[in-house]
Parts: C-alpha cells; sequence; structure tokens
C-alpha cells in the first residue's frame, strides 16, 4: 500500500490518498488528514498520512482473518483503541465512556459476532437506552460511535453494509437557553467582582467566548500594542487530566478586537497579577493564563461551571448555565443592530444557521419593535371594519 499526500482546490484541510492492489485491480481511498493546509503543517500532514496508510495496511492484512469469529464487541474496542492515533484526547475520552460504560456492558452478554449484526441489535439497544433514562441526543452520540465503527469495518470488507445506517434514531428536542438582558447581565458583572471567576465572567460576557476558550486564553495570545485577542486554544478536562488543544473548527480560531473598556479591564487585570507574582515570589505559578487563582494556578473549566452556578444562587440571579453567557451576548448583539454575519465571525461559528438557530433569542420588546414598523399598514378603521 502506498500513501500520496494532496490537497483540494479551495480545501482546508491536506488528504491522504492510499492506493494497492487487491484481486488484481488497483484500489484507492482519499482520507482527510485534518491537518490545515494553512500554516507550516505539510511535515505534521505527511507524518499523519503516513500512520493512515500504516493503520489500513494492517487493517487490510487482517482481513485474511475468519471475521466470522470476531464479536462486535472486540471489534469495536479494537476500533476504539485505534481512534487514539487520529483523535483529540478530550475526543477519545468521550468516546471510551461511552463504549465503556454503556455499549459493551449491553452488548458482551450477548456474544453477537460482527458479521451476524443485524439493525434491529442495534435499534434495540437504543430503545433500552432510551429507557434507562437517556436523553434522545445522548442515543444519538451513541449511534454516531457505533456508525464511525461499522463504517469502517464496511469499508474493510469486514461486513456487507452498515447495519447502523437502517435504524429509526429518536426526534431530539431543540435546547432553549435561558438568556439574561442587558440589566441582569451587569447586576452579574457587578455581583462578580472580586471572585475567583471575575476574569471569567468579565470576558466571556463581552467576547461570548466557550467554557474552554476563555479556561485556555493566555496572555501570549492578548496583543494589548495592537490591541487584538487570539483565539487560538481551548482547555479541556478527560479523566481529571487537563489538555490544551487547538479550537473547536477553524472557523473557532480567530480574532476580536480590544475596545477601551476592555483593555482598561485587562491591564488592571495584568497589574494584579505582576503584584500576586511578586507576593507569591517562588510559589506562584507562572503559566501564562489569563483567568487564574491569585497564585496563578489557571481556572479548571469544570470549577468555572461550578463557581459560576455557586455565585448565581449566592447573589438571587436566575439560573443559567456558564454556556448561556455566550447566548446571552448575541442575543444583546442583535438587538443592538449587529448584523448576524459579524455576530457569526465574533462566536466562531462555522454556519451562519448555527448563529440563527441556536444562539439568538429575541425577546418579545424586539419582536414588538419589528410589528410597529409595519403598524402604519393597519389603521385604525381598517382594524375596526
Amino acid at each position: 500500500m502506498k500513501a500520496y499526500l494532496r490537497t483540494k482546490k479551495q480545501g482546508k484541510c491536506y488528504y491522504c490518498l492510499l492506493k494497492w492492489q487487491e484481486g488484481g485491480k488497483q484500489h484507492s481511498k482519499e482520507i482527510s488528514t485534518k491537518v490545515p493546509v494553512k500554516g507550516s503543517n505539510k511535515r505534521r500532514a505527511q507524518e499523519v498520512c503516513e500512520e493512515l496508510r500504516q493503520k489500513y495496511e494492517r487493517l487490510y492484512e487482517s482481513n485474511g482473518v475468519n471475521v466470522s469469529d470476531t464479536l462486535f464487541t472486540d471489534y469495536i474496542e479494537e476500533w476504539l483503541n485505534n481512534q487514539k492515533r487520529f483523535l483529540k484526547p478530550s475526543t477519545v475520552y468521550g468516546y471510551t465512556k461511552i463504549v465503556e460504560n454503556h455499549i459493551l456492558p449491553y452488548f458482551k452478554p450477548k456474544r453477537i459476532a460482527l458479521i451476524d449484526l443485524v439493525p434491529k441489535h442495534i435499534q434495540d439497544y437504543y430503545y433500552r437506552m432510551l429507557d434507562r433514562g437517556l436523553s434522545s441526543a445522548t442515543v444519538k452520540r451513541h449511534h454516531s460511535i457505533i456508525r464511525k465503527s461499522l463504517q469502517e469495518a464496511m469499508e474493510l470488507n469486514m461486513i456487507p453494509y452498515n447495519v447502523a445506517d437502517r435504524t429509526k434514531l429518536p426526534k431530539s428536542k431543540q435546547f432553549r437557553a435561558t438568556v439574561y438582558d442587558k440589566k441582569t447581565l451587569m447586576q452579574l458583572l457587578s455581583v462578580s467582582k472580586g471572585t475567583t471567576v471575575e476574569s471569567a465572567v468579565m470576558i466571556t460576557s463581552y467576547y461570548g467566548l466557550r467554557r474552554g476558550e476563555i479556561a485556555g486564553l493566555m496572555w501570549s495570545s492578548v496583543d494589548l500594542d495592537r490591541r487584538i485577542i487570539r483565539i487560538e486554544r481551548t482547555r479541556v478536562t478527560a479523566r481529571g487530566e487537563v489538555f490544551q488543544e487547538s479550537t473547536k473548527t477553524l472557523s473557532s480560531c480567530r480574532e476580536l478586537p480590544i475596545e477601551q473598556e476592555m483593555y482598561d479591564y485587562l491591564i488592571t487585570l495584568k497589574q494584579k497579577q505582576e503584584d500576586n507574582r511578586k507576593f507569591y515570589g517562588k510559589d506562584y505559578c507562572d503559566d501564562g493564563f489569563v483567568c487564574c487563582f491569585d497564585d496563578g494556578k489557571p481556572l479548571k473549566v469544570s470549577y468555572i461551571s461550578h463557581a459560576f452556578s455557586t455565585l448565581l444562587k449566592e447573589n438571587g440571579l436566575p439560573h443559567i448555565r456558564f454556556h448561556d453567557l455566550r447566548h446571552s451576548i448575541a442575543t444583546i448583539l442583535l438587538s443592538s443592530g449587529v448584523s448576524l454575519k459579524i455576530i457569526q465571525e465574533i462566536l466562531g461559528h462555522s454556519t451562519l444557521s448555527t448563529t440563527a438557530n441556536f444562539y439568538l433569542h429575541p425577546d418579545l420588546s424586539e419582536k414588538s419593535k419589528a410589528f410597529n414598523l409595519v403598524s402604519g399598514v393597519f389603521s385604525p378603521s381598517i382594524m375596526a371594519s
């Protein structure tokens, strides 16, 4: 098997083209390396391409064994182990929790061979998970993992078709976020002063960052001279370990302006941390994170959510998730006349529909403004007739 690194016209990532001979015929397969073309990433893309070649070469060679003896549970465990080569640690952690806590305990006692797996086996699993109280959205995540694993088995000729494609998924209820209006948001900013999550609340409320983005924000990404903040990494937790990773998508990697009020706040925050560095001396944790404790240790993503919830409860504010600050600023920007496209770029969404469908929540006053625009059409005489 041979591997060739390729790019596509207007493509964002490098692709790996695999070619091999099988049964006297030439075969090929194109796989995204998920390595961005932009930047000095060609060497990394070549390394990923070689890893893909080795992986698929091993898998194709394994087709020589009797697949009828391979249990579905053994296959998905091996598939999951191979994903560690290509996925982020946080993604592998999420997959592992679902496989180990749900999929394996359900299917292992049944001892179903991979080749004997039929749609009803998978459908019954989804029904059982729903009966146990799992949400439809969570069951869909389970489906995504099962489908991905079986898709690879099908591509390797281990099964004739992907049985997960012939199942029926439950309908998800669209989540409706609770948002703060300007008045409530100002109350929140006021009561957050002096707390451990002050900086996280202040900056997130201003820019609408994701929880991992604010936890991963470093001073090296804050250019006070040019007055620009670069959102270029996220901080995640998996099995108690903390990882620094790239942003969620290429669109999530973005530059945001530092206007005067935020500039003044960041200058004050930076000076406070300089004072703390002198006070703690050698005991100061100088990792360079913007949001940290007095001793410099960075705030973990889980701590931000917990402390934020406590802050709201202690001050009698309506309960919202920390992520709902992102929804709140998006809605406030819209009501202030900011275009949908600009809001999309501020939030770092890859599509305009995500911004419009999930992050904008016009209140009753905004709807009243819309009707006022056409109020002249419906005169009292017309309405009375």
